[in-house]
């Protein structure tokens, strides 16, 4: 997620706390209250620990490779614009998915993919940008993602 300052300029970058994905993982499943037939998934007045923590998520294809995970991984952990890279393994987020969201014990394991979050060193917009074109191209990547009050080129 991408905060005003770190792309509009700012002098310093925005605080960042280390995300515990651990801790979360802890928390009980959401579990619905009242959902309707087909009614599409809704938070269960949680956040994300990504969330207010990272600039840009990369979501892997489904097919990729423990190979071509790590390949991923090792390329994003060398692009200049990036200072952390987290991994978050397709289980974790399954797990992360199941406590979030209430209404979508329907969907399955597979739809929920594994993920790299990168906090960027102090960048502009257009670097970030551009970060993010690279990294859509890249084998293994099935989408990317920024934060919606500053939003990735389409």
């Amino acid at each position: 997620m991408v905060a005003a300052t770190a792309c509009g300029g700012g002098s310093s970058p925005p605080k960042r706390q280390v995300p515990d994905l651990a801790a979360f993982l802890r928390l009980p499943v959401a579990t619905p209250s009242a959902c309707g037939h087909k009614v599409s998934g809704s938070t269960a007045g949680r956040r994300s620990p990504w969330v207010g923590n990272v600039d840009v998520s990369v979501f892997l294809e489904p097919s990729a490779t423990p190979a071509q995970a790590s390949s991923l991984g090792g390329q994003l952990r060398s692009m200049p614009e990036v200072r952390t890279v987290y991994y978050e393994s397709a289980e974790q987020a399954y797990e992360e998915f199941q406590r979030l969201y209430t209404c979508s014990a329907d969907v399955p394991r597979s739809a929920v993919p594994a993920s790299y979050r990168l906090v960027l060193k102090d960048v502009k917009r257009p670097q970030r940008d551009g970060l993010v074109t690279r990294v859509r191209g890249l084998p293994a990547v099935s989408s990317v993602s920024c934060d919606p009050s500053s939003p990735c080129l389409p």
